[in-house]
């Protein structure tokens, strides 16, 4: 309340005069200077509504600018009570508001200080102000817009300060009145109703002998928007005069068909009749085609299988798929194609006339479809019937049998094959020691040759270049051939029929060091190999076949997941913390998105189905490392790589010990 104060103490200090409203128009506050000039003697309108106190066009001029004053636009008001003082004030429109109120501020200064002018002055302002009361008054009693525009020169003229020069011209709605002044020198308003420019007001002198001023032209701006709200109430108005014509009419034009409709009312009551008889045969009809439909529809949805009844134009009838609509096209809904499949169950079925079975693959799902002809009346295919059964499993299982047999072929023959290579490698083993003790021998000897003979070639090339290199040759034949021997002896044990149990001693890094070699051809097409093993890391009661397996499944992906055309990088480390054996498996590969990782330890989950995937071998890996107490893990950025992190307990109360499969 303080501040409300201190706000109307500063506007008081500035103008004469101050009017304070609420929302509702109602008066709550008045300068002494406003209760003094423009109220009558003795009076207050404290607690009263603008309604109350003001002529109606004064009215409508307050309510116009309380509404731009609340849109941030300026306003200005014209006071002109209905009794007391016959004075016609304009003040300027200010608005605050909170949640809880809404004022309005109506300020402004005595007639722009009508008692310091001279007496000319006070006479044109009073003349304006008394053209804008006549202007306002006759728009509101004329009986036409046509007459009040006609008489729109001699109301405008009483405002101007050369009445019997004065020129005016206005259009409104395409008709014109008056005379056109010279377009050099004339004063002029826009008249817009309901937000719409409907016309103009003109105004000049004759000639150029007089000159228009700026308060001219401010009087005819306030005519003008006057103007805009009276001619708007009189648009309404005849709106509503037509409104209540066109009601006539329309009451007159009901009565005559509540007259129609009575006289045929009769003849309906006798149809009613008739009718009754036909509704109640109806409805036998219905209810049994209702309880038919009903048990076809319980049959549809009991069935386990996708059901779809298709007519011959592609809609669908009938389904118990969810998710699909009735009368919608089976190649849209099934295969998200504008037209229908080339090898169509529907068009070979009304082409032959007989049912069909296949088997068809969608996404990485397969299904058994059994297409049935569905005949008319007149026994012709007038659609299908199809049954649609998943035998992913059935088939996923048919792979993984033949895989396993593969599999179980392969070992057989790695046995053998691994007897035939060693036995010829033995024999290199052996030579090339001798091979290397003789050349030990001979080697002084020739250097002593070589020291008078400097052109000595040996294989045809220079004895120096062949001195510098012949061990070293030597020394690779023995390394190769022992990695022979590695190689092989990994692939039979890899191949050895596992009984499934723990009762190996599993050193990890002699495993890692043997899957390596026996990836090495699979995996450096893609990537080469880092090893990071921790010395004396201890060893673990386990399976080392499994262990192995686990290994290379994980080391043949990472190598897998590389980019296309270009050569990444798999490092391998192991370390023990807290008791644990950890093994990590790093790739800078393509990695993997957060919906992949939920999915890729799911039995049958694969994203390299068209390459052979099957789905299992990090499911099987994942079993694995938990029948030996531990667990595997996996973090992955897309486009910067994954790490497969394998722990394993090595305490002897977490080894398990041997246990079966």
């Amino acid at each position: 309340m303080l501040a409300r104060k201190n706000l109307y103490n500063f506007l008081e200090g500035n103008f004469d005069y101050l009017l304070v409203v609420d929302k509702n128009h109602k008066i709550f506050h008045q300068s002494p200077f406003f209760e003094r000039d423009c109220l009558p003697e003795k009076q207050s309108c404290l607690g009263k509504t603008l309604a109350e106190i003001l002529l109606p066009f004064s009215y409508d001029t307050f309510s116009e600018a309380m509404q731009l004053a609340k849109s941030g636009t300026r306003g200005i008001a014209v006071w002109s009570p209905q009794a007391g003082p016959d004075i016609s004030i304009p003040l300027k429109a200010g608005y605050a508001g909170t949640d809880s109120e809404e004022i309005y501020i109506f300020f402004g200064n005595r007639l722009q200080g009508l008692s310091s002018r001279d007496e000319s002055d006070k006479d044109e302002r009073i003349k304006e102000l008394a053209c804008l009361y006549s202007v306002a008054e006759f728009i509101e009693v004329s009986r036409s817009i046509s007459e009040f525009f006609s008489n729109l020169p001699r109301l405008l003229s009483q405002g101007m300060r050369y009445p019997e020069e004065v020129v005016v011209y206005s259009v409104y709605q395409g008709i014109e009145y008056g005379q056109k002044p010279s377009q050099d020198s004339c004063i002029s308003v826009k008249l817009v109703v309901a937000k719409k420019e409907k016309g103009e007001i003109q105004v000049g002198y004759h000639g150029d002998k007089y000159e228009l001023c700026p308060e001219e032209q401010k009087m005819l701006d306030e005519i003008g928007r006057m103007l805009n709200l009276a001619l708007e109430r009189k648009e309404l108005r005849a709106k509503m005069a037509l409104m209540q014509d066109e009601e006539k009419a329309f009451n007159e034009r009901l009565e005559e068909l509540k007259k129609e409709i009575s006289s045929r009312t009769a003849e309906m009551e006798e149809q009613k009749k008739n009718l009754g008889i036909v509704n109640s045969y109806l409805d036998r009809v219905k209810g049994g085609w209702e309880e038919a439909k009903g048990r076809l529809e319980t049959m549809f949805d009991a069935i386990p299988d996708e059901v779809v009844l298709i007519d011959k134009n592609w809609k669908i009838v009938m389904t118990n798929r969810e998710g699909v609509q009735q009368g919608e096209e089976c190649y849209r809904v099934f295969f998200n194609r504008e037209k229908p499949c080339q090898d169509c169950r529907l068009a070979r079925i009304l082409r032959d006339k007989t049912p069909l079975t296949m088997t068809m693959k969608k996404d990485d799902k397969y299904f058994q479809v059994h297409a049935l002809p569905v005949y008319n009346q007149q026994h012709e295919v007038d659609g299908i019937l199809e049954f649609y059964r998943d035998v992913t499993l059935e088939k996923t299982y048919d792979q993984q049998l033949q895989q396993a047999d593969k599999l179980a072929s392969l070992g057989q023959l790695v046995s053998g094959i691994g007897h035939e290579i060693n036995n010829p490698n033995q024999f290199i083993r052996g030579n090339i020691k001798i091979v290397k003790q003789s050349l030990e021998d001979m080697l002084p000897i020739v250097d002593s040759y070589y020291e008078s003979h400097k052109d000595l070639k040996i294989a045809r090339l220079d004895y120096e270049f062949l001195r510098e290199h012949i061990m070293t040759l030597v020394d690779d034949m023995s390394h190769g051939s022992e990695r022979i021997k590695g190689i092989v002896e990994g692939l039979r044990t890899f191949a050895r029929k596992d009984e499934g149990l723990l009762v190996d001693t599993v050193d990890l890094n002699t495993l890692i060091q043997a899957s390596t070699r026996l990836v090495h051809n699979e995996v450096q097409k893609h990537a080469d190999i880092a090893l990071d093993l921790a010395d004396d890391i201890p060893t673990f009661m386990g399976n080392s076949q499994k262990i192995e397996q686990v290994l290379i499944n994980l080391i043949v992906n990472a190598s897998q997941a590389m980019p296309e055309g270009a050569k990444g990088l798999i490092t391998i480390r192991t370390r023990v913390e807290d008791g644990d054996l950890f093994t990590e498996i790093e790739d800078n590969g393509m990695g993997m998105s957060q919906s992949l990782l939920k999915q890729i330890f799911d039995p049958f989950f694969t994203t390299k189905r068209a390459k052979g995937g099957t789905g299992l071998g990090l499911a099987i890996a994942y079993r694995i490392i938990e029948e030996h107490g531990g667990n595997i893990s996996v973090s992955s950025n897309p486009g910067k790589g994954t790490i497969f992190t394998i722990r394993i307990p090595v305490r002897p109360e977490a080894a398990g010990g041997p246990r079966g499969e």
